[in-house]
């Protein structure tokens, strides 16, 4: 069966100064832009409110569901503001780490690099190799200032630092609780801003996790879902725990690549993108999708490549970051992200959505028989050649029991919240539709007729087409537990 043309892996944008110019958010949206990230280790509140606000108001002139993930900043260790908001360190020179509060009347020497975490600089010890900006830039340790406490280093591989960057220092054993007094100040603004995701940034623990949920609001309609993001060297040792304990999973590659192995950066992404879809749990593929982009008008081939892999590997989603953030180019880096993402779920994704429906996939189904009808919706799809699968859903649970095994046709969810409307936007394969009578639990019937009507609108079927209708049929406790094949057009899809 072919299906007409639609993007089953979601795109992330990163927000900044690049998106703010008028009419950006909106071309973003337009090209395919699933989902808005802040990134809350840069900015304050008032530019991050204003930005969610400029997502919302588009997205809804465009009728389009886009959710918001806020990244908290975690306890990662970041360079202060330079004059210029940039400096270029070059090979061989040595440079001054200090307090940033300590230097703030020698903001032009040239030799210095403010820290924002002054608990760093004692445990540094000499010859320690010091990362910055994502492992890009390389110091390495040559003596304490008796004095001051400043860290002499000589840059050893050189390049451009910019303000705030993240420092790494992969040998050292120090490191801090999740979450910091900085991250809870900004879960209550991604809870005051209803943001459909927060990603927790250095997990290294289920526990980490935990402690995030206990300071969200007890009721579920005001919670964010939680993204595990991936990058201690630790956090692998706990993986299938921390998956498990999460909403989601981002693979951040960034500082991924400094604590652990930048040989190794493959394999791992392919380990956590299988455990996340083993647990049902989406995932996000981030960090240098596009990198060129940033100054350059098109990508390297190596980076069109890099991307078809994360698709081909199973990710849900693949994230922009200083490509739409600050880059020159941020609305043809989606528009080149889009056409990769079509040109290989054209090509694999027949075979990708078989890979799912094996005879091992049944095998190892839970005991649950939510699990056991989601697989049977999917299969059933699959041999009749359904256009859609069509789920009237009130939870994410419940929408990630049947996205988890990826089917080749369209899962049109009909979410009885907006919340979940624009959450669901990050899941893979998924069309969410807002229910024409959110909160008022629309039957079966309605979701299926108002599902039926976009896709014939969107040209994603015909009448006469075969569709499969999951749903619960008011005796399951609220879970699904009917399936039913209906072609779309006929009065009994009609309601008539």
């Amino acid at each position: 069966m072919t299906y007409p043309s639609w993007q089953r892996t979601k795109i992330i944008c990163t927000l900044g100064p690049a998106t703010d110019l008028p009419g950006v958010i909106g071309q973003l949206i337009g090209c395919g832009m699933d989902v808005a990230r802040i990134n809350a280790s840069h900015g304050d509140h008032a530019g991050h409110a204003r930005r969610i606000q400029q997502v919302r108001h588009a997205a809804q002139e465009l009728n389009q569901p886009v959710a918001i993930l806020i990244d908290l900043p975690g306890p990662k260790f970041r360079l202060g503001d330079l004059p210029g908001g940039f400096r270029k360190l070059a090979e061989g020179a040595i440079v001054r780490l200090a307090e940033e509060n300590g230097v703030a009347q020698e903001g032009q020497d040239r030799t210095l690099l403010p820290v924002r975490n002054p608990e760093l600089l004692p445990a540094l010890r000499a010859e320690e190799s010091v990362f910055l900006a994502d492992g890009s830039i390389e110091l390495r340790v040559k003596a304490t200032v008796a004095e001051s406490g400043d860290v002499l280093c000589e840059v050893r591989i050189g390049g451009i630092v910019r303000s705030g960057s993240g420092i790494n220092v992969p040998e050292s054993a120090l490191s801090a609780w999740v979450p910091t007094d900085e991250d809870r100040r900004h879960l209550a603004f991604a809870v005051s801003q209803e943001a459909e995701w927060v990603g927790v940034s250095f997990v290294q623990s289920a526990d980490d996790l935990a402690r995030v949920r206990a300071c969200l609001p007890s009721g579920d309609t005001e919670r964010p879902l939680l993204m595990a993001k991936i990058e201690k060297r630790r956090a692998l040792a706990d993986l299938d725990a921390i998956v498990e304990a999460s909403d989601g999973v981002m693979v951040a590659r960034g500082d991924l690549g400094v604590e652990t192995n930048l040989a190794e950066i493959p394999i791992v992404q392919k380990r956590i993108i299988a455990a996340a879809n083993a647990l049902g749990r989406p995932v996000v593929t981030a960090t240098q999708m596009l990198e060129s982009m940033v100054a350059h008008e098109h990508p390297t081939r190596a980076e069109a490549t890099d991307v078809a892999n994360a698709v081909l590997d199973g990710t849900d989603a693949v994230m922009l970051s200083a490509e739409t953030a600050i880059g020159r180019f941020p609305v043809a880096a989606v528009r080149f992200l889009e056409r990769v993402l079509a040109a290989t779920e054209k090509a694999y994704g027949t075979r990708m959505a078989h890979d799912r429906m094996k005879p091992a996939d049944a095998a190892e189904l839970s005991n649950e028989a939510e699990d056991a009808l989601s697989f049977a919706a999917c299969l059933l799809a699959a041999r009749l050649g359904a256009r859609a699968i069509i789920v009237p859903v009130r939870t994410m649970a419940a929408a990630l029991a049947i996205a988890r095994f990826r089917p080749q046709a369209p899962l049109v969810m009909v979410a009885d919240s907006v919340r979940l409307y624009r959450s669901l936007a990050l899941v893979r394969s998924v069309l969410p539709l807002l229910s024409s009578a959110p909160h008022a639990g629309a039957g079966p019937q309605a979701c299926l007729v108002q599902a039926q009507a976009w896709l014939f609108s969107h040209g994603l079927a015909q009448v006469g087409d075969q569709a499969v209708l999951v749903f619960a049929s008011g005796t399951g406790c609220g879970r699904a537990d009917t399936l039913q094949s209906v072609r779309l057009g006929s009065d009994e899809a009609e309601g008539k």
